[in-house]
């Protein structure tokens, strides 16, 4: 097949054996496919940035910028690609925000291999994809809801406060400083339109978050 008509797919995760599992299962499934691959938000720009995609798989969480700074960046050079997010995080976060910047799909790492075939065929069709457990949320309007403007490292703070933790231990469990999670944590009443630690608590419990 001339590779123009090829199935080309970019995938984006930062774990090789990751990538190799997902080329692996589409392997599988389609023939002639093109694959490209990028383990962080860099290497993902420069893919993007020269050469044309069919489908983008991108992380949420990747090691220099997050996945969502590289969906922008998807949605800028190369808008005819259909983008399937991975998240290992707090779905209904993740998704919202997925889905505010323009991907097609969303589907957690731990979910098995039909359940990814079924995402890749939907947003290849042009159909957007959620898995069932985010389903429901974005169909009430994922979209508008106030935590799709979160960044992914203010979903991490948010999460971490709703169970409990001080600004410390925090800070300790995401590598930052406390200086960084009290900026995050006004950020996040600000952006939530909330008062107090107990409102974000109440928030996070309210849209079944955790």
């Amino acid at each position: 097949m001339h590779l123009a008509h090829k199935l080309r797919i970019l995938i984006v995760d930062d774990h090789l054996l990751v990538r190799q599992g997902l080329k692996q299962v589409l392997s599988d499934e389609y023939r002639d496919i093109v694959f490209g691959e990028a383990g962080s938000a860099e290497e993902a720009q420069a893919q993007i940035q020269t050469q044309p995609w069919r489908l983008v798989i991108l992380d949420v969480s990747l090691p220099d910028r997050d996945g969502f700074f590289v969906l922008r960046e998807i949605r800028a050079h190369c808008p005819q690609a259909a983008v399937l997010m991975l998240s290992m995080y707090a779905d209904l976060l993740y998704a919202a925000r997925s889905l505010q910047l323009g991907a097609m799909g969303y589907i957690s790492k731990s979910s098995g291999r039909s359940d990814l075939l079924k995402a890749v065929r939907s947003v290849l069709d042009g159909r957007k994809y959620f898995s069932e457990s985010i389903g429901r949320e974005v169909d009430k309007g994922g979209s508008s809801v106030r935590h799709g403007s979160l960044s992914v490292q203010e979903c991490k703070v948010l999460l971490a406060l709703a169970e409990g933790k001080r600004i410390g231990e925090t800070a300790a469990a995401l590598k930052l400083s406390a200086k960084t999670v009290s900026t995050y944590k006004r950020r996040i009443l600000n952006k939530l339109a909330l008062q107090s630690t107990a409102d974000l608590v109440r928030y996070v419990i309210d849209h079944k978050l955790s």
